[in-house]
C-alpha cells in the first residue's frame, strides 16, 4: 500500500522582488541609524558616572556587551545600507533583524546589568585618632563596646603613626579624631626615643 501526497494547493512563497528587499532594507537601515545614534547619544550623555560606583569586573563586562552591541548594530546598518544601493539577496536582507535584535538584546543586557548590580564595596575611611598614648592612625572600626579598634590599611605606607597590627584604644581615652586622605604624622609629632 502506498501513500501519496498531495501537492499544495497554491503556489509556494515567491521569492521578494528586488525592488521589495530594497525597500525593506532601506526601512531597516533608516530605523537602525536612528535608534543607534538615539542610544548612542544617551550613552554619552549620561556618561560613565553610572558605571563609577561599580565593581571593576562588572564594568569591564557591560563594556565588553555594549562593544559587542554597538558593533552589530553598525553591522546591521552596514549590511541594509548596502542591500539598499545593491541588487539585495534575500538571505542579506533578512539577516539585518538577526543582527539588528541580538545587537539591541546585549547593549539592554548591559545596561540593565549595570542598573541591577551591587555597588562596589567603598574602601573604609582613614581616621588619625589622638589618645592619651600619642597618635594612631588606620581604618577604624567601634567595637567592641567601649573602645574604638583601629585596622591598619595595607595601602599606606608605614610609618610611626600608621597602626601596625590591631590596635583596642579606651573611647574615655581619646582626645580627638580626624578623617585623612593619607597616614602621615603631623609635624609637631615628638620623636620617641630609641
Amino acid at each position: 500500500m502506498s501513500v501519496e501526497l498531495a501537492a499544495p494547493d497554491g503556489p509556494t512563497d515567491p521569492a521578494p522582488s528586488p525592488e521589495s528587499l530594497r525597500t525593506q532594507a532601506a526601512a531597516w537601515r533608516n530605523g537602525l541609524t536612528a535608534v543607534t545614534a538615539l542610544l548612542a547619544a544617551a550613552l554619552i550623555v549620561r556618561g560613565p558616572d553610572d558605571l563609577a560606583e561599580l565593581h571593576w569586573t562588572v564594568r569591564l563586562l557591560a563594556g565588553a556587551l555594549l562593544l559587542a552591541g554597538f558593533a552589530l548594530l553598525v553591522r546591521a546598518i552596514l549590511l541594509a545600507a548596502t542591500a539598499t544601493a545593491t541588487a539585495p539577496a534575500s538571505h542579506d536582507v533578512a539577516s539585518v533583524p538577526r543582527l539588528a535584535v541580538t545587537g539591541l538584546g546585549l547593549v539592554g543586557i548591559a545596561v540593565l546589568g549595570a542598573w541591577l548590580a551591587p555597588a562596589a564595596p567603598a574602601p573604609g575611611k582613614l581616621i588619625q585618632l589622638t589618645y592619651d598614648h600619642g597618635i594612631i592612625c588606620g581604618l577604624v572600626s567601634l567595637e567592641p563596646e567601649g573602645y574604638v579598634t583601629v585596622l591598619p590599611d595595607p595601602g599606606q605606607q608605614a610609618n610611626r603613626i600608621t597602626a601596625k597590627a590591631r590596635t583596642l584604644v579606651p573611647i574615655s581615652s581619646i582626645h580627638g579624631m580626624t578623617e585623612v586622605g593619607v597616614c602621615e604624622p603631623p609635624a609637631t609629632l615628638p620623636t620617641p626615643a630609641p
